[in-house]
């Protein structure tokens, strides 16, 4: 989904490109797919991490595996981030080549600055807050649920109040995080009635946001509500996946491997060709759908040689490498 986002945004925002609006409009709503991503990280850390809460000697193992999972793929498309907006001089991005936005980028934590220097890292930002938030559970469960609660409620507050630098610690996005988590304990009750209907529901309502998004301006609700869209949909899918109704295509479950890969990687891959192709061969008469399918496949299959290539023999060689585990 956020492939699709940034392929529409070169076919349909830009103006130095296509510029066709209505086609960005209506697949602008796709950059909701960070909304199930918050919401999924919050099920699948808490469910997976469930027993390590209030295990203080679990602490080294769960940062450390946290870690190998984001940093050092993330490094990779950092480190060739940081030299590009260096060799290209351009006052537009001269952000970029600040040294706390720059030592921002390589920690995931914001450091003076709200700026990133890569368009997808955003998102990690938000990521390692909340593992670090989750991780004061592992310490001590009542001293970690205050924080986790505190963490929250300052997301809720920033909803209606805005600022020049602490939001971006108490993001209302955050509100998904603890969606998430909920969705994983009401796992853990077991199943429930009717998750076919819960299914239904939560993809009607994620998106019908999905369209909604694209024609509002200020969209915070709208992230919300598909927040909540994303919860359901995920509690009837996993129970109906539990009980053997639903069986997953092994070509999906590659995809949901990939996942990372792909999203560190499509953006570059996706704007150099749209530049290229709109620079030498805007002319021919392609629709302009073609170019955009084009772009997103472009920008997969990237991530999927990303993954293949890269990703999955550096987390093997991590794994086989717990110096942390207990």
């Amino acid at each position: 989904m956020v492939v699709v986002c940034h392929a529409a945004f070169f076919v349909g925002y830009d103006p130095s490109l296509w510029h066709q609006t209505a086609l960005f409009l209506w697949l602008h709503g796709a950059n909701l797919g960070v909304q199930l991503f918050f919401v999924l990280s919050g099920m699948v850390i808490f469910s997976a991490h469930r027993t390590d809460i209030g295990h203080p000697t679990k602490l080294r193992a769960f940062l450390w595996k946290r870690f190998r999972r984001i940093y050092p793929l993330y490094w990779i498309f950092f480190l060739a981030t940081v030299l590009w907006h260096h060799s290209v001089s351009s006052s537009s991005d001269s952000y970029q080549r600040d040294p706390w936005v720059i030592a921002s980028g390589a920690v995931l934590f914001h450091l003076f600055s709200t700026e990133t220097n890569m368009v997808v890292a955003w998102t990690l930002f938000d990521e390692v807050m909340f593992y670090l938030c989750f991780s004061t559970l592992l310490i001590n469960k009542r001293l970690g649920a205050m924080i986790l609660a505190a963490w929250v409620s300052a997301s809720f507050f920033f909803l209606f109040h805005s600022g020049s630098y602490w939001p971006v610690f108490f993001a209302p996005d955050h509100i998904l995080f603890a969606l998430g988590m909920l969705v994983a304990w009401l796992l853990e009750k077991g199943s429930i009635l009717q998750p076919r209907v819960v299914l239904f529901t939560g993809v009607t309502i994620f998106f019908i946001c999905v369209v909604i998004l694209g024609h509002l301006t200020n969209g915070t609700t709208v992230r919300l509500f598909a927040g909540l869209g994303a919860a359901c949909g995920l509690l009837g899918a996993v129970n109906l996946e539990r009980r053997g109704e639903w069986l997953m295509p092994s070509w999906i479950v590659l995809l949901g491997d990939a996942s990372y890969s792909i999203y560190l990687a499509h953006f570059m891959v996706v704007s150099t060709i749209a530049h290229f192709v709109f620079r030498h061969v805007h002319y021919l008469h392609v629709p302009n759908l073609v170019w955009m399918a084009a772009l997103v496949f472009s920008g997969v299959g990237a991530g999927l040689l990303t993954y293949i290539l890269i990703e999955r023999p550096l987390l093997r060689n991590l794994s086989n490498r717990d110096w942390f585990s207990n």
